[in-house]
């Protein structure tokens, strides 16, 4: 029997290791991602119909809903519109799946109802799927353009679609490929392989990401070494580059050519990244042109006679109000989202691509979420209604010590724990997704190697405790024993350390 008892205090003691590991690690963000997409034989991959799954970070929280016909919309089967209904398809990326927002801020449905509420007899089906460069994109069209008979389609172009367009990989993951000339290379795409069970957990996903995450191909610059993603930026870019360029404006043709096989007028819309919003001009000699993937795109959609749609001066006049993009992901958030879809609004009537508006109709502009946020910062309440909370229990709890100075003394304390959050929260943010995760890891382990330097000779007196319990077969206790150290520990190191003292003391 007290063999048995050992045996189940060493499994809870595990347990609570690991239950706290994957506690915190999904609190930094290792937790499991949700997919919504499938294998696709002929796309790579493709979203999975009727699937809705949730995507949360410290900047977001969404839920993506797939309809039935494998669409960020509301569609059952992929089919020619209604009668009397002009049908505008969007393709592209994350982008315009919008990934980052909900429905009502994305663009594409805030273009659409301001457009419907003008009483213009508009649809606009929304086909863009994460990960797609130009090349998926062509072959959705070219495998679903009948289908949709489409009056208009529009491209939406990222500068990262360049390089992924001469690729026959994503990530590690099959997609089509077309030639130099425009010609799909015939070739089996295979499925992914399963995704182990062991990154089912935070703790696997974190390991994953560590030693077994495909990494992003590098592309040599002069000494320099860059994503490949953003090679494009490059104002000599190497001939890989150059390649991929090429291949940008044959896939930009290819599809100018299947819209006119369609009987649909063709627009391109290139999106502008974060780095080229507000960007100064590129002195003479710079190896790096923010601007430059912006305008392969708009040089390729000019040359086969499409329309242009530049959302870039609207988004930079919104982000002289509210930044337009996220801090620490690249995409649009719900005030970019804003700005293209009034760029739209304007541009699609600019040049003669959408029904007219009735003479005695109203002009609806697109709206969505800008402006409705709070006036102050989130973090600014949290300090206030701390200091209003703690400083109150403090000042009854020790009432010789004054009104004013206990509010004083609770309002520094937290001044100091917020400062520090506040900073390495900025330096953490100026890091891509990944790296920014990786980074408060690293932190956090640094943390506990203080802690533990700082308990000295008490782990050795923690240790012989944990023993003493597991080998008496006391299991039942050792959660209890778990908080009992724990709390203790922090004490011991807050009354040591000064300088850490007053983020331990804000826990209890």
């Amino acid at each position: 029997m007290k063999v048995l008892n050992v045996i189940l205090a060493l499994l809870v003691s595990a347990g609570i290791a690991l239950g706290v590991a994957e506690f915190g690690l999904r609190a930094l963000g290792f937790a499991p991602a949700e997919v919504n997409t499938e294998f696709d034989p002929e796309l790579g991959w493709r979203k999975t119909p009727g699937k809705t799954i949730e995507r949360s970070t410290g900047e977001y929280d969404v839920t993506l809903t797939n309809d039935e016909a494998g669409l960020r919309d509301d569609y059952d089967v992929i089919a020619p519109a209604p009668e009397g209904t002009q049908r505008a398809l969007f393709l592209g990326d994350s982008f315009v799946v919008g990934y980052t927002v909900e429905r009502e801020d994305l663009f594409v449905d805030q273009l659409e109802r301001a457009l419907q509420a003008e009483g213009r007899p508009v649809e606009i089906m929304n086909a863009g799927t994460q990960g797609y460069s130009t090349d998926q994109s062509l072959r959705w069209l070219e495998l679903n353009g009948e289908a949709v008979a489409p009056d208009l389609v529009v491209y939406f172009a990222y500068e990262n679609d360049i390089w992924w367009n001469q690729s026959p990989t994503y990530l590690g993951q099959d997609k089509p490929l077309y030639d130099s000339d425009g010609v799909l290379v015939e070739r089996s795409l295979a499925a992914p392989a399963a995704r182990h069970w062991s990154r089912r957990s935070a703790i696997g996903e974190a390991w994953y990401r560590l030693l077994g995450a495909p990494s992003m191909p590098l592309v040599t610059a002069g000494e320099a070494s860059i994503s490949a993603e953003l090679s494009s930026r490059l104002t000599a870019p190497p001939p890989a580059v150059q390649e991929a360029e090429a291949r940008t404006r044959v896939l930009i043709a290819a599809m100018s050519d299947r819209c006119d096989a369609l009987g649909a007028r063709f627009a391109v819309c290139p999106i502008p990244s974060r780095a080229q919003v507000g960007a100064a001009e590129v002195a003479e000699g710079s190896p790096m042109d923010p601007a430059r993937p912006h305008g392969i795109f708009i040089e390729a959609a000019r040359a086969v006679g499409a329309a242009v749609l530049d959302p870039l001066i609207a988004i930079e006049s919104f982000a002289a109000e509210a930044p337009p993009y996220y801090r620490r992901d690249f995409h649009l958030n719900a005030d970019g989202n804003v700005a293209l879809a009034v760029t739209l609004h304007g541009a699609l009537d600019g040049a003669k691509l959408l029904p007219p508006l009735a003479e005695d109709a109203p002009r609806i502009l697109p709206s969505g979420p800008a402006r409705r946020g709070l006036p102050v910062p989130a973090w600014l309440l949290w300090y206030l209604g701390l200091t209003v909370a703690l400083g109150a229990l403090y000042t009854r709890t020790y009432p010789k010590e004054g009104t004013l100075e206990g509010f004083g003394s609770v309002a520094a304390l937290l001044a100091v724990v917020f400062g520090t959050g506040l900073g390495v929260t900025s330096l953490v943010e100026a890091l891509p997704p990944q790296a920014s995760q990786l980074a408060v890891l690293g932190l956090l382990l640094t943390i506990l190697t203080f802690v533990l330097y700082k308990l000295g000779d008490r782990v050795g007196t923690i240790a012989e405790l944990l023993r003493s319990f597991t080998l008496r077969g006391h299991w039942y206790l050792m959660p209890l024993l778990s908080v009992l150290l724990t709390v203790g520990s922090l004490l011991v190191v807050a009354a040591s350390s000064p300088l850490v003292a007053p983020f331990i003391y804000t826990l209890f």
